[in-house]
């Protein structure tokens, strides 16, 4: 029946707890392979999140499209197409890497493909459902187009695996100009901050509003001033007794006179002088 598929989609969405659109100005120019190489905007749009991404369900011109956001842009476009898919138009600058379950991959950079596709990849692509006929990532997006067949059943089925694709876009080489910085608003939605809570973590103010004009701090000087000293003239502080340099009281510990006393039962160490040192001899 005609609009059958688009109630099932909203119906879907509703009991999901996500958004339905009819279309968004925003994703107009976000997707360029694939299905939206021929430059068909989407419409029809599910939004929602879905384990850590942002997902979206969408039409774009006659083929559905599932989309998960990565978090981080790259340059580098992967392209996963099942044996039937193989005439999908992507771009001419896809280069042949090899095959991973029934998936050929293309590529912009092979290399870069070698080291992505790990055991996650292997996995996700091998819990594809059997209506996805090809699976492309594209800056921050993990795509996934699927036959006319695809129901709700096969929308819920992609959804685990298209995210652990997502996951493992994040170690495509990023996007020169893109930004680092971590972007809480891609997220899942998290608990409000109470006020109070939110006033107790900025915590005190240490450094004050800037000034437009540089204003001297008091001084405060004493009423009389510090005499400071001064070599430009003699001046005694105290008394001090005569003595002469070198005399002390304390005694020497040893004059010279004395030898120590040594009888004939200490026990002492006789020391033989009549030869030379063995040190270097050899021994026998």
């Amino acid at each position: 029946m005609p609009g059958a598929v688009l109630r099932e989609r909203r119906e879907w969405a509703q009991h999901r707890g996500y958004e339905f659109h009819k279309q968004d100005p925003y994703l107009v120019d976000e997707f360029t392979r694939g299905a939206a190489a021929a430059g068909a905007e989407p419409r029809d749009i599910v939004a929602g999140q879905v384990l850590g991404h942002e997902m979206l369900l969408m039409d774009i011109g006659s083929v559905a499209v599932m989309a998960m956001r990565t978090g981080a842009a790259s340059d580098v476009v992967v392209d996963f197409r099942r044996e039937g898919a193989l005439d999908v138009e992507s771009g001419d600058d896809l280069v042949p890497a090899f095959d991973v379950a029934d998936f050929h991959i293309y590529s912009t950079h092979v290399p870069v493909v070698e080291r992505l596709v790990d055991p996650r990849v292997r996995s996700a692509l091998d819990a594809m459902p059997a209506v996805v006929t090809a699976v492309w990532m594209e800056s921050e997006w993990v795509l996934a187009q699927m036959t006319k067949q695809a129901r709700t059943l096969d929308w819920d089925a992609m959804q685990a695996p298209l995210a652990l694709l997502a996951d493992t876009a994040r170690v495509l080489p990023p996007r020169s100009a893109a930004a680092q910085g971590f972007d809480p608003s891609a997220g899942d939605p998290t608990r409000a901050i109470e006020p109070q809570a939110a006033a107790l973590a900025q915590g005190p103010t240490l450094v004050g509003p800037p000034q437009d004009e540089f204003v001297h701090p008091p001084v405060q000087r004493p009423d009389e001033p510090v005499q400071l000293p001064s070599r430009t003239g003699a001046e005694v502080h105290g008394t001090m007794a005569q003595h002469a340099l070198g005399a002390d009281e304390v005694d020497a510990i040893a004059d010279g006179t004395e030898r120590p006393h040594i009888d004939g039962d200490t026990p002492r160490m006789r020391r033989r002088l009549d030869g030379g040192s063995s040190l270097f001899d050899d021994g026998a």
